[in-house]
């Protein structure tokens, strides 16, 4: 596994600042934060390599298209949710083909796992503010990140007592404290992850921003869904 320093370098090397969404995931994966299982597939290997890493991986399966031509994946038709056999994936490798990428040599199919049903999309994100340097973001996530405007702020590094301050001023705790009858999340797993990220902020200032979301989160446990990781060089 390649360490956090490779990936920005590779990146850099490519003259890239904003990481794919695969490169995103490895480095979150690097510094032990959980993500969904994923194999990245070159298109130039064709239909029968996409299909065997989906037999590799186990179904359901998602299956993305990874192109720097394709800005936001979902509204251009670059990701297909619940695939559960061969000749769904077979189905879904054919129509994520045909989507424009400006003949894009570097093009990929990335299939990933498909994370079981959360108990809620969180969010959480870093910025290297021109004032405080680097800050760190916690809000519940999703769709309705961007309606709920529902998060919490600290400048980085954080501490535990940090991080629980963060989960719990937010008007969205009692959906992660069991609201009616529902399983509380793992906010234990959630402290170590925002204290992780935090301290990935404050120590790569090269990372301007970072974007988790979604992240699934459930009674053991979190999976960060989707992750988009910006630089400055």
């Amino acid at each position: 596994m390649p360490t956090v320093d490779e990936i920005i370098s590779k990146a850099k090397k490519a003259n890239r600042k904003i990481l794919t969404e695969f490169e995103s995931k490895e480095l979150l994966e690097v510094i032990d934060i959980p993500i969904p299982k994923q194999v990245l597939v070159p298109a130039k290997e064709g239909e029968k390599a996409v299909l065997n890493a989906c037999k590799n991986t186990g179904f359901p399966i998602v299956m993305k298209l990874m192109s720097d031509k394709i800005v936001h994946k979902s509204d251009s038709g670059a990701v297909k949710l619940n695939i559960s056999d061969n000749e769904s994936a077979k189905q879904a490798y054919d129509e994520l083909m045909k989507i424009d990428c400006d003949n894009d040599p570097l093009k990929a199919i990335s299939i990933q796992e498909m994370a079981p049903k959360p108990i809620t999309e969180i969010i959480v994100g870093s910025l290297q503010d021109p004032q405080f340097g680097a800050t760190v973001m916690f809000g519940i996530g999703g769709v309705l990140v961007e309606i709920m405007k529902d998060v919490s702020f600290r400048i980085a590094p954080i501490s535990e007592f940090d991080a629980d301050e963060m989960i719990h001023e937010i008007k969205g705790f009692k959906i992660l404290d069991g609201y009616r009858g529902n399983d509380k999340a793992d906010l234990e797993s959630l402290k170590k992850l925002l204290i992780k990220i935090a301290d990935l902020a404050y120590k790569h200032e090269e990372i301007s921003e970072m974007d988790l979301n979604p992240i699934f989160i459930y009674k053991d446990g979190l999976k960060a869904v989707d992750a988009r990781i910006i630089l400055k060089f």
